[in-house]
């Protein structure tokens, strides 16, 4: 959790300092927004895969204290950049980096812990995302405080080191810690064939239980994507939300939403994991799906009073639940798709989960709202019309999709149950 935290620390950062950026380095907006998006995401959406294959074969440990490692000097690279084009290669090494993390880390999860405890050590673990996503802007606005008071700093070679670029030497260099600690983590035992050899699945098998097990595996990757479509959509358009169609100040918004998300995102997180260990013991083999459909219906009705609200006391409690119910189901889609996955390929399926939630869901999420507002609303107060629209289409999709999937889902998991450990 903690290494979650500082992989979303470090991720998200920039985006407190896009105009001094902007500035000193001379670029565009265009540029502005390769840097924050194509250079992390499409890096990072394509290192899972690798990711995920080489958390299935060699030591997870290894694999995750190197990617640290690598995600923090990347992070502390970007503060001695002084062109776009190293910034991007900066922001491409922090995107490898961090692909490194969540294969292996629910890989490692899942072989902790029994099925009955698995989805709440899982939402602690996806905690950090919302833990990290909150602290980015309470730390990241702290240090870029602190920056503005110290002296210049005067590197051999580098020469003059920008504020900004000490934001980014700050947060980063500290990471190289973290690697450290990363490996003190046990690496549990591997799956032995009859011989005493380890188990590994070559692509051709992965393939083969992917598509024997389509059904599955497609109610589940379309719904948990269309839940992250929402989730990306509404924290991408919230600021502006609320301020065109509310007034808030910049500050206000920063408040409100780093607290709702870092408070009740990681409660939200945690409630999840434990609901679904609760309908595991009572005999619900699919409890982990039935999280995503129950906080799918429930976010869907508070969506209304969010987005068209009768007053700011009511939105704001609104906003509260929201915050719990988008992120009740993420540790407990973690432990999902461990279960329905053979032990050897257990890397592989996380970087499929990690690959929908960050691919499908960013790259559709923020410009459905856009399309909204700007060709059926046609108005930019009317922001909030086009995120109830995408909550309430995309929500009441993913609890449709997945629930018709849990059958599915439950013959999976007893011929998992049933075949030989």
């Amino acid at each position: 959790m903690v290494l979650n935290i500082s992989s979303f620390i470090d991720r998200q950062v920039m985006s407190l300092m896009t105009e001094p950026i902007k500035t000193d380095l001379g670029l565009t907006e265009t540029e502005m927004s390769l840097l924050l998006g194509p250079a992390f995401g499409i890096t990072f959406a394509i290192a899972v895969f690798f990711m995920g294959r080489l958390a299935d074969r060699y030591s997870r440990r290894a694999i995750i204290g190197w990617g640290v490692a690598i995600w923090s000097v990347m992070c502390t690279a970007s503060g001695i950049a002084s062109t776009f084009g190293q910034l991007f290669a900066a922001r491409v090494g922090v995107g490898a980096g961090e692909a490194t993390l969540s294969p292996s880390a629910y890989s490692l999860i899942a072989d902790y812990f029994p099925p009955n405890r698995l989805a709440t050590a899982m939402s602690i673990f996806t905690s950090g995302v919302f833990l990290g996503a909150g602290l980015a802007y309470l730390i990241g606005g702290l240090v870029v405080e602190l920056v503005q008071t110290m002296q210049p700093w005067n590197l051999p070679v580098v020469g003059e080191i920008r504020p900004w670029q000490k934001v980014f030497v700050l947060l980063g260099a500290p990471g190289l810690l973290l690697a450290l600690l990363a490996l003190t983590i046990r690496e549990p035992p591997r799956v032995l064939d009859a011989a005493g050899n380890r188990v590994v699945f070559r692509l051709p098998e992965v393939f083969a239980w992917f598509r024997r097990h389509a059904a599955a595996y497609g109610t589940f990757g379309v719904g948990i994507g269309l839940f992250a479509v929402v989730n990306y959509g509404t924290a991408f358009w919230f600021p502006a939300y609320f301020a065109r169609a509310h007034g808030w100040e910049t500050g206000k918004i920063g408040v409100i939403m780093g607290v709702a998300t870092m408070v009740f995102g990681a409660l939200g997180a945690i409630l999840g994991g434990r609901v679904a260990d609760r309908f595991k013991a009572r005999g619900r083999s699919d409890g982990n799906l039935r999280v995503l459909v129950i906080s799918a219906v429930v976010s869907v009705a508070v969506a209304f009073p969010l987005f068209a609200p009768p007053s700011e006391p009511v939105m704001i409690a609104a906003l509260i639940v929201t915050n719990l119910v988008a992120a009740m189901p993420f540790g407990a889609a973690a432990a999902a798709a461990q279960e329905m996955t053979p032990r050897p390929m257990r890397g592989t399926a996380s970087a499929l989960l990690v690959f929908i939630l960050n691919f499908i869901g960013l790259g559709v999420g923020p410009p459905a709202v856009a399309l909204l507002t700007d060709h059926v609303f046609q108005d930019i107060t009317r922001v909030g019309m086009s995120l109830l629209v995408v909550t309430v289409v995309g929500r009441s999709l993913s609890a449709v999709i997945v629930g018709l999937g849990l059958g599915a889902h439950r013959r999976v998991l007893a011929e998992l149950s049933a075949a030989p450990a």
